[in-house]
This record gives structure tokens, sequence and C-alpha cells, in this order.
């Protein structure tokens, strides 16, 4: 179980969404490059980037491109607006992973021939049904159909987002995340984590290979100077 954390960017700056809603957004006064700085050094050997500017339509961000770079001993995953083939080749060909959402529900023949061990699904969940396009829109295709698709493409990592419970601290989406891992998935669990603590329930959960946190590591529910946070972002935990 590898703790990871989450950096949302919105114009340039960090950011936190109450249940995705850009109406209800929380800047920090942090430097996102500051903060990567901070958390390598605390342990974090994997880092999961939001580009919010592309996931609500707006051109994508500049400073992404450099960071992998910058931080070679740290993998990077990068989401939010990569909807069509080319923008995800782009971010392949920069360096990092990256995570899709609407085209991997909405058209996932697209993604046939990209390397699978490079790609993670973004599955963003309401209840039962996935939703896309920044968690605006529900899914015309079911949950097990999209499952399927992508089993059949070879793909085999998952995101999943507890939209109701992301930047609240409530604690993750311990059943949307069991629900896609039983389905086959390694699932990256996302949404309410709050403290250290909850990464025990996950850990149990086959497939459950990951748990992302931003808010929490951010607003220091999540101490960096914990010795069980280091061994978490270590992915040794």
């Amino acid at each position: 179980m590898q703790l990871i954390p989450s950096l949302d960017l919105m114009q340039g700056r960090l950011v936190r969404l109450r249940h995705g809603d850009p109406t209800q957004a929380t800047f920090y006064d942090l430097d996102p490059e500051d903060w990567i700085l901070q958390l390598e050094e605390a342990g974090a050997r994997r880092i999961h980037l939001v580009d919010l500017d592309g996931a609500f339509g707006r051109p994508r961000q500049g400073r992404f491109t450099e960071i992998p770079a910058r931080f070679p001993e740290i993998r990077f995953q990068v989401g939010g607006g990569l909807r069509d083939r080319r923008a995800i080749e782009e971010v392949l060909e920069l360096g990092f992973d990256a995570v899709v959402g609407t085209l991997a529900v909405e058209q996932p023949s697209e993604l046939k021939g990209l390397s699978i061990h490079h790609i993670i699904a973004a599955l963003d969940m309401k209840g039962d049904r996935i939703v896309t396009r920044g968690w605006q829109s529900p899914s015309a295709t079911t949950s097990t159909d999209v499952f399927a698709a992508l089993k059949a493409l070879g793909f085999s990592r998952a995101l999943v987002t507890d939209v109701s419970r992301d930047g609240t601290l409530e604690g993750p989406g311990i059943e949307a995340a069991r629900w896609v891992a039983g389905a086959g998935f390694e699932v990256q669990a996302s949404g309410g984590v709050k403290a250290i603590s909850d990464l025990e329930p996950l850990s149990v959960i086959p497939g459950i290979v990951g748990a992302i946190s931003g808010k929490a590591l951010m607003e220091g529910f999540i101490p960096l100077d914990d010795p069980r946070t280091r061994a978490a972002l270590e992915g040794v935990a």
C-alpha cells in the first residue's frame, strides 16, 4: 500500500476543490515545486498531478512540462483534460503516466496501441455510476460495461475517486474502491483520506495498491515527519 500525494493545480496555483466543484475552491499559498520537494524529502516515490484547467476545458498549464525532469526520482502521473489520443501521447512523451477519464469511459477503443503500463483509467464514482468531464456528466455506459471494455484492451490499473468524499476529509470511499478492485483492477483509492490510519482498511482489500491524498497532507492532518507517513510514501507500509 502506497500513499500517493495529490497536487491539484488551477491557474498555476495549488488548489483543492470540494466535491470537484470549481466554485468551492481553496487556494494554497505554497509553490507547487516547493511542495513537491518537501514531499520528495519525506519519502514520496509517486505523485499524482491534476490539471484542473484542462479538466474544465481550458488550455493546459505549461508548468507541468518540466516536472518529471526536475524530480527524476519520483514517478509522476497526470490527469485532467486528457480527452484525445494526442493529448495522452504528449504527456507520455514528457515522462508522465497518463490518468485518463472521459476518453477511457466513453471511447476506450481510442486507447488501443498505447502503453498499457503507463495509462491509468480514472473511474470517478457517484454511487454506482461513473461521472466524466470534470465530474460534471454521468456516463451513459454502465460501470460494468466500462470495466469490461478496458479489461478487453489489457488495461489493469484504475484510479477510483468517490466524488462524494473528495476534499471532505470524511474518510475514504472504501466500497467504490473495493468494487473496482473486485473487477480485476489494481486500484488507487482517492477521496476523503484524512489520516494515516485511513490506509489500514484499504490495505486489507485485495487489489487496492495505493491511496491518494491531497488536502490531508497539505493541511498537516497527515504529518510529513511521522515515520508512518514516510513508510507509506515509500510504499513499504
